[in-house]
């Protein structure tokens, strides 16, 4: 399977270039979303501080993106399938530029690297410079052409739409989850972590069953109805991606009964443990995602 995914250096660089993506929609996500919602309450401290941990992640996730679309350029094309890349084997650097799969890599890591530079030299307090959000929105675009939905023979158009809402909502619920784990760990008091994730807990109750619901979808344009978890195949890791999607969702929904304060308030080392549990289940659907991204649907 790993060999079939392009090998070891191929699968690393996707997860990255996922992980980065995914952590940059989440970073305009809490900056946008997250902590304006403070602002109601009159609590300027705590949306400037979620604001500056936004941007501080987002720095460090689009220069990590830029690095490994550049990266994946020097690759020949031979380490993605052929119906993803749009060109036999063999091709690398200004050669793979060439091709549909190249030309969208190169479009990655410039759009990256340029919203990058505009974020860096934006004042610090501020949430998103309009180039910047330009950038951001191109960013969600460019990841279905990269992957399968680019390149299908059917359903071109709901395959990529289906992906991009995917993308997306991974951005607004994994991507924001890790800034708001961090956050939640510095804060004071369980009543400030819980705070943290009140305001968290509108974008988290869209984006998790969209990411679930557009996956399901996606897993019929591929390949039908997936076979079995033990089917070393690509629907066998769809399915456990799904599983694994299904039980962070369970986790984060222990911490939607917080943000809501159905329950009396817990401990913050409790708090902390299960945002770190949802964090690394979610850690290891972009895994299995990177392997999935490079390796042909089997129906």
């Amino acid at each position: 399977m790993i060999e079939s995914a392009g090998g070891v250096l191929a699968i690393v660089l996707r997860f990255v270039a996922l992980t980065a993506t995914t952590g940059t929609l989440g970073a305009w996500a809490v900056s946008r979303l997250v902590a304006t919602r403070f602002d109601a309450e009159g609590n300027t401290a705590p949306r400037l501080a979620m604001r500056t941990l936004a941007r501080h992640a987002a720095l460090w996730c689009l220069a990590m993106l830029a690095l490994s679309a550049f990266a994946r350029l020097s690759l020949p094309v031979a380490s993605v399938p052929d119906a993803v890349s749009g060109a036999v084997g063999g091709a690398a650097g200004l050669a793979a530029i060439g091709t549909p799969w190249g030309k969208a890599l190169l479009a990655q890591g410039i759009v990256a690297a340029v919203t990058f530079a505009v974020l860096l030299r934006s004042a610090p307090v501020r949430a998103w410079p309009l180039a910047g959000e330009c950038g951001v929105a191109l960013l969600a675009f460019i990841p279905p052409f990269l992957a399968h939905a680019g390149s299908a023979s059917e359903l071109r158009a709901a395959a990529v739409f289906v992906d991009l809402l995917h993308g997306a909502a991974a951005g607004g619920w994994v991507g924001a989850l890790a800034i708001v784990t961090i956050a939640a760990a510095r804060a004071d008091a369980p009543a400030r972590a819980i705070a943290i994730l009140g305001a968290f807990h509108p974008v988290a109750v869209i984006a998790a069953p969209t990411v679930f619901v557009t996956g399901l979808i996606t897993a019929w344009l591929r390949m039908g109805v997936p076979v079995g978890i033990a089917s070393p195949t690509y629907s066998g890791l769809f399915v456990a991606k799904l599983l694994l999607v299904g039980i962070t969702g369970f986790i984060g929904a222990g911490h939607s009964k917080l943000a809501t304060r159905k329950v009396p308030v817990a401990a913050l080392g409790a708090v902390r443990r299960t945002l770190a549990a949802e964090c690394a289940f979610a850690l290891l659907v972009l895994v299995i995602t990177a392997v999935l991204v490079g390796t042909a649907p089997i129906g």
